[in-house]
């Protein structure tokens, strides 16, 4: 029978807070299935996907820095992103 752990427990097993399980599930960045209105992880898969990950994230996060970097050159703040983020939505 494979193992199945809640966002607690699973939060417990990356050693993380709980919260940031409930952001990655909703950004598609762990895999979750949905029982009712709870999730459930599947230890298996959650070690195949660790797996594929790690090398994964370390990437994303360098390719975060870099683009931080450019925006801070090239004077781009949050609200000048937020300001063009509405205007696009009004159109």
């Amino acid at each position: 029978m494979q193992e199945v752990m809640t966002a607690k427990q699973l939060a417990d097993y990356l050693q993380v807070n709980e919260l940031t399980i409930y952001k990655r599930v909703r950004l598609g960045i762990i895999p979750a299935v949905k029982m009712g209105r709870a999730l459930r992880f599947k230890k298996d898969i959650i070690d195949k996907w660790l797996e594929v990950e790690s090398g994964w994230d370390q990437e994303f996060e360098t390719l975060l820095r870099r683009t931080q970097v450019f925006g801070k050159q090239a004077g781009i703040t949050e609200q000048k992103i937020q300001q063009a983020v509405k205007e696009v939505r009004a159109k």
